[in-house]
């Protein structure tokens, strides 16, 4: 399954429990090296990108390859790339 797939299952399907949800993506800025997102932040998903909600409230695009890992809070991983 592709990643935009489960990530649009996970936005539907479990939509009132989104906060339970995180997205790890590679971030070069950070000093491990990723980042955790919300799956609350998440807005709207193509096949290229991720739309996400900044913490300004502008609207920020991540490379859909940047994503590596789906984990639900407390660790449980949902999809993972490796």
């Amino acid at each position: 399954m592709r990643i935009k797939e489960i990530i649009n299952k996970v936005l539907f399907k479990y939509k009132d429990s989104l906060n339970q949800y995180m997205l790890v993506i590679i971030d070069r800025k950070c000093n491990s090296g990723t980042k955790y997102l919300s799956f609350e932040l998440i807005k709207h998903v193509d096949n290229y990108y991720i739309y996400v909600e900044s913490e300004d409230g502008r609207e920020v695009a991540i490379p859909i390859h940047r994503v590596i890992r789906i984990e639900k809070r407390g660790g449980e991983i949902v999809w993972s790339r490796t």
